[in-house]
């Protein structure tokens, strides 16, 4: 992924804008591209550092230097090199300076050291050709890394990359996100929620008569695990782009002085939508679940699960999307599980918020004791409770809280005067 150094921008007014490569800057981008890929090509089962060498020739003669090295991380990023781990180099290197300092003790003179025989009779004692010892003796170096595979992108697909990576490199210094989004599709829709569940952002969804308005804790919110952060926000941008009609605003801390800007980016801004939205990922938690309650329900359990594809909205406090619905077997009646993130624990009373105000279904919340909450803030009589877990979540545990929830009766809206069917689970698609 590119970083703001790469990121060819320019200040206008209290915005930053992106210079976008014009007709004969994209030219320029995809000849560069295409010289990084084949010097790529060229040098499998070769060294980190002779590759190095040839791209750095090639940029010398780039005109732009932020798009020529923005192009070299990408190819880079996209490489698989590898160390060749036949033989230890820490051990080898051991095994070479001891026998080494035994001949200099032994012989006490001024003699000069015979460094190829040093060398023979290791590789001697180990079976192996003076030169394969010579190769290895080094091969954890980092510039010693062997290129065992190039990337199989094409130029134009790296230039593509190189685009949307300015724009996730920006995102990188967000303090705030807020998409709206406008006639998308029921899957790319599903697929964007789930994107952000999968990197566990903390957001809130609230719909709108087109749509829907989401809002984006950026990094640069939190005061610590900023980069990890960071680069999990930045990762939704593709899902985000296989939305029909969309608008992103963020307010960034750009630059040495990390000055207070806003950076804005909407559809009619990227020059093609992919055809087809990314797989749905479960993050390890949910996965985790998921396969408890299906052992149990193998064993016995009531209680059948699968992945959530609905929504439960509150008017005026926001939109809950679970990751997980439970059915009982017999009356067929879901209780929801939603795992919550652990960068932040206002998510949690969030969610409390909306539980209490009335959601109108049964759900479990699940929450890391990272976050430092505890499960007696939903009270018994509530149809909602929270699952605190130390490390990693338990399905046995998790069904407690499901059998309870579901004795009790959902809570419906506390709001004056609800639209009929806005307290009741909706689907994604509507």
């Amino acid at each position: 992924m590119l970083t703001a150094d790469h990121v060819d921008a320019r200040r206008q007014g209290g915005e930053l804008v992106l210079r976008r490569l014009d007709a004969r800057a994209h030219t320029e981008a995809r000849d560069l591209a295409e010289a990084y890929l084949a010097a790529a090509r060229e040098h499998v089962g070769r060294t980190r550092e002779e590759l190095e060498e040839a791209w750095k020739e090639i940029g010398t003669r780039a005109k732009k230097r932020r798009l020529a090295a923005g192009l070299e991380k990408l190819v880079d990023d996209a490489c698989s090199f590898d160390v060749d781990d036949d033989l230890d180099p820490i051990a080898l290197r051991e095994a070479l300076f001891l026998r080494a300092t035994e001949l200099r003790r032994a012989r006490g003179d001024a003699r000069p050291f015979d460094r190829e025989a040093v060398v023979a009779e290791v590789a001697t004692s180990m079976g192996r050709a003076p030169a394969e010892l010579e190769t290895a003796l080094f091969s954890d170096l980092r510039g010693e890394h062997v290129l065992r595979a190039a990337p199989v992108l094409d130029a134009a697909s790296l230039v593509d990359a190189y685009e949307l990576g300015q724009a996730q490199a920006v995102l990188l210094r967000a303090v705030r996100v807020t998409c709206e989004v406008k006639a998308a599709s029921p899957v790319a829709m599903r697929a964007f929620f789930a994107q952000m569940k999968f990197h566990r952002l903390l957001f809130t969804v609230t719909r709108q008569s087109e749509g829907f308005t989401i809002a984006i804790d950026g990094p640069f919110s939190m005061f610590e695990s900023v980069t990890k952060y960071g680069l999990r926000l930045a990762l939704i941008l593709p899902a985000l782009r296989l939305l029909d009609t969309w608008t992103l605003t963020a307010d960034v801390k750009w630059g040495k002085e990390r000055e207070a800007l806003v950076f804005r980016l909407s559809s009619a801004d990227t020059r093609e939508r992919a055809a087809a939205a990314p797989s749905l990922h479960l993050s390890d938690e949910v996965q985790l679940l998921l396969d408890g309650v299906t052992t149990l329900h193998a064993s016995g359990s009531p209680w059948k699960a699968e992945v959530a594809n609905v929504l439960l909205d509150h008017p005026g406090l926001g939109v809950c999307i679970p990751d997980l619905v439970l059915r009982h077997e017999s009356s067929g009646e879901p209780v929801y599980v939603e795992v919550l993130g652990f960068w932040s624990r206002d998510a949690v009373w969030r969610r409390i918020e909306l539980a209490q105000q009335g959601l109108g279904a049964r759900i479990v919340f699940c929450a890391s004791s990272r976050l430092r909450v505890s499960a007696e803030v939903l009270s018994d009589e509530t149809s909602a409770a929270l699952y605190v877990f130390k490390g990693k979540p338990s399905a046995r545990a998790l069904m407690e809280r499901v059998d309870r929830v579901y004795a009790a009766k959902p809570c419906t809206s506390s709001s004056p005067e609800p639209p009929a069917e806005s307290a009741k689970p909706s689907p994604a698609s509507t």
